[in-house]
């Protein structure tokens, strides 16, 4: 099963273009001046998908509560800066991203907790037994990799995002992304070649 950690799942998302509704625009243009019901409906819109970002590093629900409240509320206290030319979704992303990993890192937490869907074959304890170990072994050469790394893995395979998206939201480069990934992938291998 470690072998979906390493490999690209195909996205099933559409281009950050086409995801925004048309009248994203005239609400952001109402939020910047300080509208606080266009900006309610901006929240609306993306407080589900902010939501399971943030839940992926932290995988506790009431800090992620409060760190998507807390990334909001930035977001609406910095929207007079936001430049309309360019789509609400990558900076609001980058916005709780680099709230979560500020938070992650003060709490020195773990950054990811992998969820691997190891399905039982029904061969009872010993199998379980066996399922859960190869998920601690993912988990734990996941948790070692270096930051940078392990956001853009979990962005591209926890979250199913695009190498365009994940540039976008972290402000770097696709051939970056691609380095990073590969330089995960290299580093999982490595670490788990047992597994493969």
């Amino acid at each position: 099963m470690p072998e979906s950690v390493l490999q690209d799942r195909k996205s099933s998302q559409q281009d950050w273009e086409n995801k925004s509704p048309s009248d994203e625009k005239k609400l952001l243009a109402r939020a910047k001046d300080g509208d606080t019901a266009a900006f309610g409906k901006l929240v609306e819109r993306y407080q589900r998908r902010v939501y399971t970002v943030i839940y992926r590093f932290v995988k506790n629900h009431n800090e992620t509560d409060d760190l998507i409240q807390e990334a909001f509320i930035r977001a609406f206290k910095a929207i007079e800066r936001f430049d309309l030319r360019y789509p609400f979704s990558p900076w609001m992303y980058r916005i709780a991203i680099n709230l979560t990993l500020n938070y992650v890192k003060k709490k020195k937490l773990p950054m990811v907790n992998t969820d691997v869907d190891l399905k039982s074959s029904g061969k009872g304890p010993q199998t379980v037994y066996a399922q859960n170990k190869t998920k601690q072994k993912v988990h734990n050469a996941i948790v070692k990799l270096p930051i940078k790394l392990k956001q853009t893995l979990v962005l591209r395979v926890y979250e199913n995002w695009s190498y365009s998206q994940i540039a976008e939201t972290l402000s770097i480069p696709i051939g970056t992304v691609m380095s990073r990934l590969s330089r995960a992938r290299q580093i999982l291998k490595k670490e788990l070649g047992e597994l493969l």
